[in-house]
C-alpha cells in the first residue's frame, strides 16, 4: 500500500504498488526505457510492451496482481540505451537507436496462444527503410507511422505506410529539421482550411 508517500521503495501518491518485477526478471538487459501497452478486443486480455537495451518484453496483466513474463523480442541489431514501442490494432511497431535495427513489426495476437515458460519470438516483418531512430508515432486513423530522428532525411520526420503491416512502404518524409518527437492527429478544429487533415 501507498503509506507516508511510498509504497515499498517507490514514491507515490495514492497508488498502490500491486506488483514489481526487476528488469532480469523480464529479459535483462542494461537498461529498460519505454513502456507501451495493447489490448485484445475480442477477450480483453491485456499486455505490456517493454523496451530493454537488447529487446522488448511482453507481460500479460489481465490479471494485475498475478502478471505474466509472456515473450521476449531480441533486438533487431545490437544492444542500445533507447527503444521505442507503439501500437496500431493489432500489430506494434518497434525502433531502437542501435545501428541498422530499422522498424521491427509484431503481430501482436501470437501472443495469446503463450503460456509457460518466457518464449523468444521474432518479428512478423521488419522495415528497413531507415536503420536508427530515436522514436516512432503513430496515427491509427492513417496508418501512418512516423520514424523521427533517424539516420534518414536529416534526422527528420520517415513516413512509413503500415495499413498492411506485413508490406510497409514509405509514404514520404519532412527532411528541413532534425525532429526529436510528434504527435500526428487529424485536426477536428475551427480552422476549415486544416479540418479532417
Amino acid at each position: 500500500p501507498c503509506e507516508n508517500g511510498m509504497a515499498d521503495i517507490y514514491p507515490c501518491d495514492g497508488f498502490d504498488l500491486y506488483t514489481h518485477f526487476p528488469l532480469s526478471a523480464v529479459g535483462g538487459g542494461d537498461n529498460g526505457n519505454d513502456c507501451w501497452g495493447w489490448v485484445d478486443e475480442e477477450s480483453g486480455r491485456e499486455y505490456v510492451l517493454y523496451g530493454r537495451s537488447n529487446g522488448t518484453s511482453f507481460v500479460e496483466i489481465t490479471d494485475p496482481l498475478a502478471p505474466v513474463f509472456i515473450a521476449t523480442l531480441p533486438t533487431a541489431s545490437t544492444p542500445s540505451l533507447w527503444r521505442d514501442i507503439k501500437v496500431i490494432g493489432d500489430y506494434a511497431y518497434i525502433v531502437s537507436e542501435a545501428s541498422q535495427h530499422g522498424m521491427q513489426i509484431v503481430d501482436l495476437t501470437q501472443l495469446l496462444e503463450l503460456s509457460g515458460f518466457p518464449f523468444n519470438i521474432t518479428a512478423t516483418h521488419h522495415y528497413g527503410g531507415f536503420g536508427n531512430a530515436h522514436n516512432i508515432a503513430v496515427c491509427a486513423e492513417t496508418n501512418y507511422a512516423y520514424g523521427v530522428g533517424t539516420n534518414s532525411f536529416n534526422g527528420g520526420l520517415h513516413i512509413v505506410d503500415v495499413s498492411d503491416p506485413t508490406n510497409p512502404t514509405i509514404a514520404g518524409s519532412y527532411d528541413e529539421f532534425y525532429t526529436h518527437d510528434a504527435q500526428p492527429v487529424i485536426y477536428n478544429g475551427l480552422d476549415e482550411d486544416y479540418q479532417g487533415k
